[in-house]
């Protein structure tokens, strides 16, 4: 036998073998599946909306993941549900999993062989062609609404979006922790009380107001970031490009990193209340509206008697920082003896 013939026997027995493994596994995830149904109708405008309802579902962690679309989180809403904008059938993926509740218009054929756990399935050949005879998704943009009721025990939410994506996170009160990446795209997040806020990516703008964390991180890299009205324990940015304006903001601890562009900081404790260490390698600091050259250290006796740690390192740019009157509260010493109880102090 040739050996060009024994390459092909071989080649078709592997496609063979992958072929029957391949529908074992779409049967064995049919069972689990958790993909979730939704009504579809054309509204006034002429918009393919379709609606989920997400009562009976249990999840504590949500991710949607989105390319070139709008994106909107409410987490406030009376019930949990989806609503989505001109898609049809089979081109999104909503399902519940392992406690996931998993949203994307990022589809590919391994997410119906539940290759990456999500149990999504698909729904037919005729049902995907009734849905683009039946439906004009032309007529707008596509949109990806998430709603989360008040009392909904959710722990984490991440949110990835990328080419254009145009998002909206607002009014979550929950104690979880939030993870937002964007490429190249613009988001908005307001009225925020979480654990911890995390925002990576590159490009695009992001504005953050009204935010009350234990953590806050910015990690996002060649984008524009205005934040008003946040309060956090902890600030960490570690960016090589970025301009970064936290206006009105309050952080026990600061850590700045940044390679390449801006830092604004406006705050309303004191100066003094800080240990400092603020350096920029290219530029100027602007401290109350007056240049202090390049370096702004504390002595090291004060490290560890100030309520607040202040560490900033710019390579090139500019780091204009307003302070205010008000005072931290000290730091606890864990090492102090109790508070004898008396009758003034007694709750």
């Amino acid at each position: 036998m040739k050996s060009s013939s024994i390459i092909s026997i071989f080649i078709a027995l592997v496609l063979i073998v992958s072929g029957y493994v391949l529908c074992a596994k779409a049967r064995n995830s049919a069972p689990s599946d958790a993909a979730i149904d939704g009504n579809t109708l054309v509204n006034e405008d002429g918009m393919v909306v379709t609606e989920i309802s997400l009562e009976g579902q249990t999840f504590s962690a949500v991710n949607v993941y989105a390319e070139g679309c709008k994106v909107e989180i409410h987490g406030n809403a009376e019930k949990s549900s989806i609503t989505l904008i001109n898609f049809n059938e089979n081109t999104y993926i909503a399902a519940a999993s392992e406690k996931v509740l998993t949203v994307s218009n990022k589809v590919s054929l391994l997410d119906y062989l539940n290759f990456n756990g999500t149990g999504v399935k698909f729904s037919g050949v005729w049902k995907t062609l009734r849905s683009f005879l039946n439906y004009d998704t032309s007529k707008g943009e596509q949109e990806i609404h998430v709603y989360l009721a008040g009392d909904a025990d959710i722990s984490k939410i991440n949110l990835s979006c990328t080419q254009n994506a145009n998002m909206r996170v607002t009014d979550i009160n929950k104690d979880c922790d939030i993870a937002v990446s964007t490429s190249d795209s613009s988001l908005e997040m307001s009225t925020i009380v979480a654990n911890s806020l995390t925002l990576a990516g590159s490009g695009g703008e992001i504005t953050l107001g009204d935010a009350t964390l234990t953590s806050f991180e910015y990690l996002s890299s060649a984008a524009k970031f205005t934040a008003s009205g946040v309060v956090a324990e902890n600030l960490t940015v570690d960016t090589d490009s970025s301009d970064v304006s936290l206006h009105n903001s309050d952080f026990r601890n600061v850590s700045v990193d940044l390679a390449e562009g801006s830092l604004i900081l406006s705050t309303k404790y004191d100066r003094s209340n800080y240990f400092r260490k603020i350096e920029i390698t290219e530029g100027e600091i602007i401290q109350n509206g007056e240049p202090i050259g390049q370096k702004d250290v504390s002595a090291e006796e004060l490290a560890d008697k100030l309520p607040g740690n202040m560490s900033i390192k710019v390579k090139v740019g500019g780091v204009d920082i307003t302070f205010g009157s008000e005072i931290l509260e000290p730091l606890e010493d864990p090492n102090a003896p109790e508070t004898p109880e008396t009758p003034e102090n007694k709750k």
